[in-house]
């Protein structure tokens, strides 16, 4: 089946653009209204890129890695790296280091260490000097690598990752989405400039609507869900049209350009706030970066974010108690009291680089998903890489108990929701809002200091009157 798809992708992409083109038309709408001439233009252009055959290419380094202070040799042994690790678009994989590997890689990596350190200390300025010869560090007498300072620590593809599926979903990935998000997964294809929001960047490794809490991966599904239904009021169109071995296979792509961006960006800061220039990459910590990544998509399967409560009926009662918890919980100060949002709030930048607009939930376009449970995540954890922030914890300072504040978030879904199906904030709704703010701006009563006042009516009910009026006479 993998390698049918692999043949009839590399002959046919025209039926994926026809396809592609009427399930842009059936959406209909986007962002609030029908499509206008400028939009129908861009979705157009983003779809006719996105779904045409791109040439191969090589996958390259940040455009922004010249900006930092790292030397030429660094960036060459980031990009060594890389490959052993990911491959090339033509030959992606996902490889795990060989733990005997990395072991026979760290004594020569050590004893290489020793051996300039040693060098400086006799004749410092001739080795400053002295260019190193075939043996100083791994290269393809000593290494295997072909490249000086790198070492070869990578083994086997690692478990659920083989490299056919990867071809095929590279294969997917450039007729379907590099057009927007990029070879690399940058976010900057050839459409990419000309849509607003703009296309993922996947090479942090950090995806915004996930069903795990906030810093988490996201779990396969969240990938499935996103590409099989589309994201409302993006670009970002449904591909169910897609066979879905073809969507498992570009999902499994998609990881893999993520953990190769994130080892990338780790690299490449380990070589500027940890590297001088004579240093070479100890491979025990390049073995770490890639394990860690690994096991971060591995965790977020068993790391769903599951209510502790259930959702209540939604009665009048309960979405009125949403409102004030939309208040309580701070919403207001991004979306405004009348939840429409504000592009002139100051609300911060996103990991991308980008500024942070809070969402107009009057216009229902929840790019994470509408259902009840889908906002309930995005209030309980936030959304990840923006300022939306966790509101998960309980109010110990009113007593609150966990099950309390679950309650209080289903609350809040039914008050959104509310105002998603009406355009706006119901009458009663807004008065219980501006009722909660009139009450936080009553300057709060002085603090009582009660150990204080016990021991003032002991003192005054012993009988110590008249000393007591004197202690508090000399203060």
């Amino acid at each position: 089946m993998i390698r049918d798809s692999l043949r009839t992708l590399g002959r046919t992409p025209g039926h994926f653009r026809r396809n592609q083109a009427a399930a842009v038309r059936r959406r209909g709408s986007l962002a609030g209204g029908s499509f206008a001439g400028g939009w129908f233009a861009l979705i157009t252009l983003a779809v006719a890129v996105g779904c045409s055959r791109l040439p191969d290419s090589t996958y390259t380094l940040r455009s922004d890695a010249d900006k930092l202070e790292i030397p030429e040799k660094h960036a060459r042994q980031v990009a060594a790296y890389l490959a052993m690790f990911h491959g090339t678009p033509a030959n992606p994989r996902m490889a795990e280091p060989d733990e005997a590997a990395v072991e026979e890689a760290t004594e020569a990596f050590e004893a290489a260490v020793e051996a300039r350190e040693d060098a400086e200390e006799e004749e410092p300025d001739a080795a400053d000097e002295k260019e190193p010869a075939a043996g100083d560090s791994p290269g393809p007498s000593a290494g295997g690598t072909g490249m000086p300072g790198v070492y070869p620590i990578a083994g086997e593809d690692r478990t659920g990752y083989d490299r056919l599926t990867l071809q095929l979903g590279r294969q997917v990935y450039t007729a379907q989405c590099a057009g927007c998000h990029g070879t690399t997964g940058d976010g900057k294809g050839p459409a990419g400039a000309h849509l607003n929001p703009p296309p993922r960047d996947y090479r942090n490794g950090v995806f915004k609507f996930t069903s795990t809490p906030r810093g988490s991966k996201p779990r396969r599904e969240d990938l499935r869900r996103i590409l099989k239904y589309g994201a409302k009021g993006t670009s970002m169109p449904a591909f169910r049209f897609l066979p879905e071995h073809e969507r498992e296979a570009v999902i499994d792509y998609v990881q893999m350009l993520s953990s190769r961006g994130e080892l990338e960006l780790a690299l490449l800061r380990e070589a500027e706030t940890e590297l001088f220039e004579e240093d070479d990459f100890d491979p025990e910590v390049v073995a770490e970066y890639v394990d860690d990544i690994a096991d971060s998509w591995q965790r977020a399967d068993g790391e769903l974010i599951r209510p502790i409560t259930v959702n209540p009926p939604a009665t009048e009662e309960t979405i009125q108690s949403g409102a004030v918890a939309f208040a309580e919980f701070a919403c207001i100060k991004c979306h405004g009291p009348d939840a429409r949002g504000s592009k002139s709030a100051d609300v911060g930048q996103d990991i991308w680089g980008r500024t942070a607009y809070p969402a107009n939930l009057a216009l229902g376009m929840l790019h994470g998903g509408r259902r009840p449970i889908d906002i309930y995540r995005r209030i309980y954890s936030g959304i990840n890489g923006t300022p939306m922030p966790s509101s998960k914890d309980p109010n110990t300072a009113i007593g609150e108990t966990p099950e309390e504040r679950s309650d209080k978030i289903w609350h809040l879904v039914h008050f959104v929701t509310a105002v998603i199906e009406g355009s706006r904030v119901p009458p009663d709704c807004q008065e219980a809002i501006y009722d909660v703010l009139q009450e936080q701006s009553q300057p709060a009563e002085p603090a009582v200091d009660e150990a204080a006042e016990e021991r003032k009516a002991a003192a005054v009910g012993g009988g110590d009157a008249p000393r007591l009026a004197a202690a508090e006479a000399s203060r």
